[in-house]
């Protein structure tokens, strides 16, 4: 009995080790991308194990493992065996992203909406409301932008499709870029918070309405970013900094 209870306590150790373990990679990535998003990782920039390593304290196995998850992810791209950038930042990779959005997340919300957590969508709400919005200060500005991408990503979370929710939440983290660099070339934030009555709308609307409605939505942001700052024929493939 001895021996099976030292087993089980062993086995209860094992995977409490694994699991922060896993919280800590997990915290280490998204260190990472907010680097990215920031641009303290600007576009273009050549990543190396060594430098990750630099800026996060972190071991070379770490770092490796690291960068092979992120460019699966699209955050940074492998130029050669030897050469590995963040990745470009163009009006053409804000195109995409927009166009991906608009195919997949309506569609998403749409199906999701029976189920959706209203009281989990207000809590986002009034914490975006009462957030402090400053350029020139990045805690603040990254909170509003993750707060926006946990509403997003709140209105998806009913379906029952895997890949499409880890699509749906790679593209909202590739967004963060976008919004990033709008914010901070504009002093304004490309997407408006909500208010409490637009939430309730959303109690009673139709599926079909709700898709057209986000659609169009999506449209005007990606409209307001090219119009603002990026709609120049040169910029097309050029990264795009603060």
């Amino acid at each position: 009995m001895g021996d099976i209870q030292n087993l089980t306590s062993n086995s209860k150790s094992d995977m409490g080790g694994m699991t922060a373990e896993f919280d800590a990679h997990e915290d280490l990535q998204r260190q990472v991308k907010e680097a990215i998003i920031c641009q303290r990782l600007a576009p273009g920039h050549k990543v190396t194990e060594l430098v990750l390593t630099e800026m996060f304290d972190t071991t070379r196995t770490v770092a490796r493992s690291l960068m092979e998850q992120l460019t699966v992810q699209g955050f940074l791209v492998s130029i050669s065996p030897r050469i590995t950038r963040v990745s470009p930042l163009t009006v053409l990779s804000i195109k995409e992203n927009f166009a991906l959005r608009k195919m997949l997340i309506p569609d998403l919300a749409s199906e999701s909406i029976t189920f959706v957590n209203f009281s989990e969508l207000e809590r986002l709400n009034n914490e975006m409301s009462k957030a402090n919005f400053s350029p020139e200060n990045e805690a603040d500005l990254l909170d509003l932008l993750h707060l926006n991408s946990e509403y997003n990503l709140a209105l998806v979370s009913g379906v029952q499709y895997p890949l499409a929710l880890k699509w749906a939440h790679l593209l909202e983290d590739v967004a963060k870029r976008i919004y990033w660099l709008y914010a901070k070339r504009t002093g304004d934030l490309p997407f408006n918070v909500r208010g409490h009555e637009e939430i309730e709308k959303l109690r009673h609307v139709d599926p079909a309405r709700l898709k057209n409605m986000l659609r169009e939505s999506l449209y005007q942001t990606e409209q307001r970013i090219l119009t603002s700052i990026f709609f120049q024929e040169p910029l097309y493939a050029k990264n795009l900094g603060v």
